[in-house]
This record gives structure tokens, C-alpha cells and sequence, in this order.
């Protein structure tokens, strides 16, 4: 069915049980997820599976066209009247809507960022769309069994004491560190070059690039060599080397849940310079080289400088550890155990 997949389903696992004996069965529905025209969109990866979750995935293609939503609660029903599912998972406020618009099994909703924080233009103003994500997110918190936020200013957006706070994980098995020339050879990138990765797509109002040019044009006058590296739409399997390959990470956007890009780059031991936004201030810790500036283009450049000069690496593959898959992973069964156990 158009703008309907089940990517990567996975059968039950037939193995022992984590501790408490239990296994769960869950179908995610979700509207992020790679596609062939963007194969770095919304993938993530939890790792389920050792304590007990099989999971089947209902991937609804709202960027295709928003009737997909419609075809996906079809969808979504007979699945559920074929297979016994303990309970939904729905990534995203809209994809929350249409798991709960059944009363067959309970539902768990993870909320993103825009549909909890609202969608912000280049000026910093959340707009219609936004104000109407907010409210809807505000709603359907109210009306599933559990609600998971990526940060704690989404769960105070949300005013409601029973929401958890479970960021994404990072494959700390993917995102490793490597030889930066090692990294730059195998994508081509000029060796004499200082790069900034800027890795969204420049269109979007809210992830401020603007702000980000104007910061690296600032830091030529002292730094001729160094320069923007723009990567959006490309396969996850290429991030560890493009992580890898850059000086620095630079983040300004307006809003952000938990920006998985600042944990990977953690992992591989990246510089991250980045505005206070979503939870970044937490995720580099007290990493040394890592750091936490003003919205302001002279304040970014200053640091862009600094790190390019310095050409070291930092040691947030360290503190980033307690945001690896597994431990987030044990956090979400959790969920799942209170939410069954209701049930």
C-alpha cells in the first residue's frame, strides 16, 4: 500500500527471557523512518531485543502525503486483529493519534521535539503548524498509557508528572572513534581542510544555518582554511566517517529534543559547540572541548577557531556511556513492564 512499509520487521525471538521471564511483543508505528528519497531520515535503532521485545513496524510515510495516516489506521487494525501485540509504540505526536485510534491493546507514545516544543521559524517564533503540534501532543498525552519525552523541557512543555524521560541511545559499536585522515581519505574530504559539520538540511528554518555560515565566515578571517560540511539525506551507515572526518560539530538550532547527532558525536570523541538547546548541556557533561555557547554568530566563531587550532580530539566517548543503546533500552522495557503489568 502506498506510503505504508513494515521495514525491518523482526520475528519473536525464541530465546530465554531478561530477567522476570517475560517477552513482549510490540508493533511500532512510526513516521520516521529512512526512505529512497531521504535514507538518513529518522532512523533509530533500539536494542530490544536481549531483554525480551520482538517488535513488528508500521511505517507511515506522512511526508508522502498526509492520507497516509488514514491508510495506516487500517493498516494498524488489521494487524492487530491478525497478531497479538501486548502493546503499540508510536514515534511522533501524529503517529500517536492514529495507534490510539483503537482500543484493542494500550499505547505507548514517544514524543520527537517539533510535536511536543512546536515547529520554530528562523526568527524564533513557533508558528500555526507548531501551535497546533503543541496542543495535539498536549492532548493525546492524556490519552495513552504511557508518554516517553526525549528531554525534561518537552516533559515541562507537557505539564504532567507521569511522563518519563528516555532519550534516544547511541550505538557506541557504530560510532567509534577513527583516524580522522583514515576518515577523510575514504570520503574524499581535502586532508589541508578544517571542516564544521552542519549535518541537516539547510532549509529547515529551525536548525539556523544561517547562523552557522555566518559563525565559519566570521572564523575565515582567521582560519581561511576552514569551511562548512553539509551533510543531509545521506545513509547512516556513512555518519561514523563523516563524525569522524570533521573538527567540530556546531549546533544553533532554536529548539531540539535530545539531538541524537550531539550524542554520536560524543561517541566519536567530536568537539561539539552548540547553543543551550534541548538537553545538549547534559549530553556534553563536563567534556572538556566540548561546549555550551551563545545564540550568537561572533560567540560560535570564537570557538570554531579555538578547536580547529587546537586539532584535538575529546574524551565524551567516556560520559556519553550512560546514553548507550543498552542502558536505554533496559529504560524502555521498563516502560513497557508497567504499562503490561496495568494492563
Amino acid at each position: 500500500m502506498s506510503g505504508l512499509r513494515t521495514p525491518g520487521a523482526v520475528a519473536a525471538d525464541t530465546g530465554a527471557a531478561p530477567s522476570g521471564g517475560r517477552h513482549y511483543r510490540v508493533l511500532v508505528v512510526t513516521n520516521l523512518w529512512p526512505t529512497d528519497a531521504d535514507p538518513g531520515y529518522g532512523s533509530f535503532v533500539q536494542a530490544l531485543r536481549p531483554f525480551g521485545v520482538a517488535y513488528d513496524v508500521l511505517f507511515i510515510d506522512g511526508r508522502q502525503s498526509v492520507a497516509n495516516y488514514l491508510r495506516g489506521i487500517f493498516e494498524m487494525r488489521r494487524r492487530l486483529a491478525t497478531q497479538p501485540y501486548d502493546l503499540i509504540h508510536a514515534h511522533f505526536g501524529l503517529s500517536g493519534w492514529a495507534a490510539r485510534l483503537q482500543a484493542r491493546v494500550p499505547v505507548v507514545v514517544s514524543f520527537m521535539g517539533d510535536d511536543v516544543l512546536g515547529r520554530f521559524g528562523r526568527a524564533g517564533r513557533v508558528g500555526l503548524v507548531g501551535r497546533v503540534f503543541r496542543v495535539s501532543s498536549f492532548l493525546l498525552a492524556r490519552l495513552v498509557a504511557a508518554v516517553i519525552v526525549k528531554s525534561k523541557p518537552m516533559k515541562t512543555r507537557l505539564r504532567l508528572a507521569s511522563v518519563h524521560v528516555i532519550p534516544n541511545g547511541v550505538n557506541l559499536d557504530v560510532f567509534r572513534p577513527m583516524e580522522i585522515h583514515e576518515a577523510r581519505q575514504v570520503l574524499g574530504l581535502d586532508s589541508k581542510r578544517s571542516f564544521v559539520l552542519f549535518p541537516y538540511d539547510p532549509e529547515i528554518p529551525n536548525k539556523r544555518y544561517d547562523l552557522v555560515q555566518a559563525a565559519v565566515r566570521l572564523a575565515q578571517r582567521e582560519l581561511p582554511e576552514v569551511e562548512i560540511l553539509r551533510v543531509a539525506g545521506e545513509p547512516r551507515r556513512l555518519m561514523p566517517l563523516y563524525l569522524n572526518a570533521v573538527d567540530a560539530l556546531a549546533l544553533a538550532s532554536h529548539s531540539e529534543g535530545s539531538p541524537n547527532i550531539v550524542k554520536e558525536a560524543m561517541a566519536v570523541n567530536l568537539p561539539v559547540i552548540s547553543v543551550d538547546v534541548g538537553d545538549v548541556a547534559e549530553l556534553i557533561g563536563p567534556t572538556e572541548g566540548c561546549y555550551i555557547v551563545p545564540r550568537r554568530a561572533e560567540d560560535i566563531a570564537a570557538r570554531i577557531v579555538q578547536v580547529c587550532r587546537q586539532g584535538t580530539r575529546t574524551r565524551g566517548r567516556e560520559w556519553i556511556r550512560a546514553y548507550a543503546e543498552e542502558c536505554i533500552a533496559r529504560q524502555i522495557v521498563a516502560v513497557y513492564a508497567s504499562v503490561v503489568g496495568a494492563k
